[in-house]
């Protein structure tokens, strides 16, 4: 294959998914402002970080099967599009509705361009380059949310939280001419498989709880929406469990997660995005209301988040090769438990360098956290369920993600920030319970110096790449 085309196909898609994820940060850290503007309350707020991730959390392996069916190109650059163009109209938001229903339609169309930039990088480069690049691909792409907050923060201190999306509508056409000449097109597939029903349904289900625990914390409990979305919920999940069972090709195979050596890190890497999500979605309203941060501030204050993510999947990935996923698994649940006290901690005492050291060692967590489960989830797989099997991982993750929100949201109306962090720490604490039944790599035993050498190296190449598959874009769960 030509240099030109990979070095081309890989600057490409890092510029697509980088369109797509920078501003989640910058968004958060917003959401005092855009409830100010809006006129509305946090928990209805909640929703325009909420509703994306639960509809791209059904829509992402959705996509990499139309990109199988129609061209992966093709629907890279019609994620693209259509996510520039709902990025500027989000800019031009009237309520809370409309803001959270265009934001929805931009940031659920740019998750096309995660599933997608990885086949046309797998597409293109050989076997034995895979790793690299798609290592390469990853720590940038996971940086994108830092670089959001670098450049964001001045951007809504000075026109707005609305300048961010119409940025990010001006990058996202100013990217996409140079997206559609350097990318070629795969191999269509002619008989791909879709659960659409299924889809509905799992959104449904979902949905429904979220809503209940939402709009429970903030109408009543007794309020009769409160008690349909409470008795939505099990019909729905029982029809979703009927239709994965009977389907051809299930969103949800339920038969994996029957295998131990999958899904106990996926129960994990699960209990990790509702305590890590939720801490994203709380410090930036903890900055404003405890500590009265600007957002420039608060935006320069949650910058140790990314980065220390960034730092954290660096190191996270050789010790998860050196020692096994286990272990650094359970280094990093342990790390994001001491982090929430840190966070009890500096909220009760009213101490900013506390919080600032909880932010760096959250950010370490989710990195030492995200490579080892992706890992430990990918080797438990046989190689014609690698693909389906990592698209559940990271779908399941996103439900994760949004159920973290949601609680938060749920907690903060109960009992405020202690709440909120006193339930992360529990969500942690079940984290690391989950991560004991994690499968160790106890055949290291067994190998001499240079055998155990070999194997490390193996091990942290084929990481690079499951972790691409699985926990990108950084911020989006």
């Amino acid at each position: 294959m030509d240099r030109g085309i990979q070095r081309r196909t890989l600057l490409a898609t890092m510029l697509g998914v980088f369109v797509a994820a920078w501003p989640s940060v910058i968004l958060v850290a917003s959401l005092p402002e855009i409830t100010q503007d809006l006129g509305a309350s946090t928990s209805t707020i909640a929703w325009v970080i909420a509703l994306p991730m639960l509809v791209s959390s059904v829509m992402l392996p959705t996509f990499g099967r139309l990109g199988d069916l129609e061209g992966q190109r093709r629907v890279f650059l019609i994620g693209l599009g259509v996510c520039g163009l709902g990025a500027i109209l989000t800019a031009f938001a009237w309520n809370a509705g409309s803001l959270i229903a265009l934001r929805t339609l931009s940031q659920a169309s740019g998750m096309a361009t995660t599933p997608t930039a990885i086949a046309l990088l797998m597409d293109k480069f050989p076997l034995a380059e895979r790793p690299r690049a798609l290592g390469i691909w990853a720590f940038v792409t996971a940086g994108s949310p830092a670089l959001g907050l670098i450049f964001g923060g001045p951007i809504v201190a000075t026109v707005g939280w609305r300048g961010v999306f119409i940025l990010q509508g001006v990058i996202a056409l100013a990217f996409f001419p140079v997206c559609q000449r350097w990318l070629t097109e795969t191999p269509k597939q002619k008989r791909v498989g879709f659960d659409i029903p299924g889809g509905i349904a799992l959104m449904i289900a979902s949905g429904s709880i979220l809503f209940f625990f939402d709009r429970g914390s903030a109408w009543g409990w007794s309020s009769p929406a409160t008690y349909i979305a409470l008795a939505v919920f099990p019909v729905a999940a029982m029809a979703f469990i009927r239709i994965e069972k009977r389907a051809k090709s299930p969103l949800l195979p339920t038969g994996l997660l029957r295998n131990r050596a999958y899904a106990a890190p996926v129960t994990a890497e699960f209990l990790c995005q509702i305590s890590s999500n939720a801490v994203f979605f709380g410090a930036p309203l903890l900055l404003h209301d405890r500590f009265d941060q600007s957002i420039t501030q608060t935006a320069l204050t949650m910058l140790p988040l990314p980065l220390g993510m960034c730092v954290g999947a660096l190191a996270g990935g050789r010790v998860a090769a050196r020692l096994g996923e286990r272990t650094g698994g359970l280094i990093g649940s342990i790390s994001m438990a001491s982090s929430m006290v840190l966070f009890l901690v500096g909220f009760h005492s009213r101490t900013l360098f506390v919080i600032v050291a909880a932010l760096i060692v959250q950010g370490i967590a989710n990195g030492f956290v995200r490579p080892a489960m992706a890992s430990a989830g990918g080797s438990a797989l046989a190689p014609e369920f690698f693909g389906v099997g990592m698209a559940t991982m990271r779908m399941i993750a996103l439900l994760g993600s949004t159920a973290g929100i949601s609680l938060e949201v749920t907690m903060w109306n109960i009992g405020g920030f202690s709440a909120v962090f006193t339930m992360t720490l529990i969500a942690a604490l079940l984290a690391t319970v989950a991560m004991t039944f994690v499968m160790p790599r106890s055949r290291l035993n067994s190998l001499t110096p240079d055998e155990r050498r070999q194997e490390e190296h193996e091990r942290l190449e084929e990481m690079e790449t499951d972790t691409a598959l699985t926990t990108l874009p950084a911020f989006e769960g």
